[in-house]
């Protein structure tokens, strides 16, 4: 058989493009503007896309970044919060061509001194066998949460299939949103995105996580086409003031639920609630979208799980398969605050496997 495997050369960029247009798993985060993304926020990262040609096409491809650190270089496909990486392939593709984009990914950590590298499986994927000679040292679960979008016939409602398609306390949620006189709508200005990002901000801070930094909010701005690429969903009050938003990203038929915020007064009024309905609306009307997908969700995050799967989703689990490279373990011997600090924005190791608490 006949398969070569290489770095992503800019030249092949359409070919890659048209690869991803094709292949079932693919979602947003294999694209080149996912890629210039992570590029502008990542600046101490670099790409490294290996693709597959078998018999001169190219068939299959795997996204990762590397970042040196003070304990060595870490590996991700992909890097950010959790974005899907792994392989994306033509339907039928051979377990060899996969096999051999495998083994090359892992001779690229090797010849890099890696001391850990991860795969992020794609919730989508089908192929049953793909990991199954990978060698991991951990795997760390998650449910990733889909919701397919009801497929309509002339005269049929979209609004109406898809509250049939909600939890009643959804439904409860979405009609309480849409009798408070909230405005909802969406637009690309800086100040919608700007409102979004303090809501964003807010919201972290009050539940003691990390928000995003401005400059990733920036990074979307100036790599992505606003409502080709992406929108920026709003609802304001009767006052004009944004109390709730909400970016989406849109690729290959899907919709990526990215960044939900909602000022902390106005939650009971349900704005994100009655934002969500509408985005849907309009990605089946205007986008042809198929599924809305909620992204991944820890298996101890039991209300997260909850509150996604009143949306008609359906359950997808996936893994993370994490590797070391380093036999002394030393990678464990550090904490948790450590390892956010030398690698930001990637994933190391499971952390109940650090000997460390903080």
């Amino acid at each position: 058989m006949n398969i070569h495997i290489e770095v992503l050369r800019d030249e092949a960029e359409d070919a890659y493009e048209c690869l991803l247009a094709n292949a079932p798993q693919a979602l947003l985060y294999h694209s080149v503007r996912y890629r210039s993304f992570l590029q502008r926020i990542l600046k101490n990262a670099r790409s490294h896309y290996l693709v597959a040609y078998h018999n001169g096409q190219l068939v299959a491809a795997l996204p990762s970044f590397i970042m040196q650190g003070p304990l060595g270089a870490v590996v991700n496909s992909l890097p950010f919060y959790g974005s899907y990486g792994s392989i994306v392939s033509l339907p039928d593709v051979s377990l060899s061509v996969k096999r051999a984009l495998f083994l090359a990914f892992e001779k690229f950590c090797k010849d890099n001194r890696a001391i850990c590298s991860t795969i992020i499986a794609t919730p989508t994927e089908t192929d049953a066998g793909l990991f199954g000679d990978y060698a991991t040292d951990f795997v760390d679960d998650r449910i990733g949460q889909i919701t397919p979008f009801p497929k309509l016939e002339y005269g049929d409602n979209a609004k109406t299939a898809l509250m049939d398609m909600f939890h009643s306390k959804t439904r409860n949620m979405v009609r309480k949103g849409a009798k408070a006189g909230f405005n909802v709508g969406h637009d690309g200005s800086l100040a919608t995105l700007s409102a979004l990002y303090e809501l964003h901000y807010d919201n972290m801070r009050s539940i003691g996580g990390m928000p995003k930094p401005w400059k990733v909010f920036e990074a979307i701005r100036n790599s992505f086409r606003y409502d080709e690429d992406y929108r920026v969903y709003y609802a304001t009050n009767v006052n004009g003031k944004v109390v709730s938003a909400l970016l989406l990203f849109y690729f290959n038929g899907v919709v990526e639920y990215f960044i939900p915020a909602t000022h902390k007064e106005s939650r009971t009024l349900q704005p994100s609630s009655y934002i969500i309905l509408v985005a849907m609306i309009d990605a089946m009307s205007e986008k042809g979208a198929r599924y809305w997908n909620w992204g991944g969700t820890w298996l101890t995050q039991d209300g997260v799980y909850k509150f996604k799967s009143r949306w008609g989703t359906k359950d997808y689990p996936y893994r993370y398969y994490v590797r070391e490279y380093l036999s002394e373990n030393s990678m464990r011997r550090n904490s948790r605050s450590h390892l956010l600090a030398c690698y930001p924005f990637f994933y190391t190791i499971p952390f109940s496997a650090l000997d460390a608490d903080e």
